[in-house]
């Protein structure tokens, strides 16, 4: 099932976001660089790319990928244990 990635864009210098932000879906975090370079239109030898910090720098521009949490799960595929979680406890005696 593919995962949601955020490709963001952060200036080299400052490391500040510039506010330019990529949304992927891929597999893995490889497969979701891979997308990104596909998206600007990048060929991989023109990249510098640190996977321990999933950072890619193209061009004098750096992007980082940010895994995205997936969508909220209703109530029903929650099982009852984890429901009650935040219950008070009952005044064992």
């Amino acid at each position: 099932m593919p995962q949601r990635f955020k490709a963001i864009e952060v200036d080299p210098v400052s490391k500040q976001r510039t506010g330019r932000e990529l949304a992927l879906e891929a597999e893995t975090r490889q497969a979701a660089i891979d997308a990104l370079l596909r998206a600007l239109d990048a060929p991989l030898e023109r990249a510098r790319i640190d996977p321990t910090r999933t950072l890619v720098e193209l061009d004098g521009h750096r992007w980082t990928l940010v895994a995205v949490p997936g969508v909220a799960i209703d109530d029903a595929t929650i099982p009852p244990s984890l429901r009650r979680a935040g219950a008070k406890h009952k005044h064992v005696r």
